[in-house]
């Protein structure tokens, strides 16, 4: 698997988890037409320099450096190549659950933004930030989770980590994470 490709499928999972469908996105936020969207992720064509950063505010800055270790590891490792985005999902949680053991972490729960149409509804994001002891240096990761409310796993790192280890949590996560990724076959102009 190419780079380019890896970093695509990365890229709309990023959407899928947020925006009700890809059209949402590539229209509502980037301007442009369901064929220049297809182009770009087909990599015969890109963007401009306007949408790249409208793509990469989908991540956390932490988030896009790893979406992009993850996107070039897959042009040499095959196991990363045959599902670039379980990796770099997996990675999220075990790099997040390693800064919740640490001293200089902040983590808190949110409620996804909702505007009817364009965002998916009845999310809660786990917010996990270390920080460096260096004003407004932190790394960030966000865990989009569906169904459950912070109330149901809370703050406290004992709780965080055994939610975060608990095999059939992961794994509802990353079927939420997957089925968020739903391939559009029919897109609009």
């Amino acid at each position: 698997m190419k780079m380019h490709e890896a970093f695509v499928l990365i890229v709309v999972n990023a959407v899928r988890e947020r925006y009700v469908s890809e059209k949402a996105f590539y229209t509502e936020e980037l301007g442009i037409s369901g064929q220049s969207w297809t182009r770009w992720k087909n990599g015969e064509r890109g963007l401009k320099a306007e949408n790249l950063q409208k793509i990469a505010r989908l991540f956390t800055d932490y988030e896009w450096m790893l979406a992009n270790k993850v996107a070039r590891n897959a042009d040499v490792l095959p196991e990363v190549a045959s599902d670039p985005v379980a990796e770099y999902l997996r990675l999220k949680v075990a790099i997040a659950s390693r800064w919740i053991r640490q001293e200089n972490v902040h983590v808190d729960w949110k409620t996804a933004a909702v505007s009817k149409g364009k965002f998916k509804e009845n999310v809660t994001i786990l917010r996990v930030a270390t920080t460096y002891g260096h004003w407004s240096y932190q790394d960030i990761i966000e865990i989009r989770v569906v169904g459950i409310t912070h109330k149901q796993i809370g703050t406290k790192k004992q709780a965080l980590l055994e939610w975060m280890h608990d095999e059939k949590a992961q794994q509802k996560y990353l079927e939420y994470s997957k089925n968020a990724f739903v391939p559009e076959s029919n897109l609009e102009e």
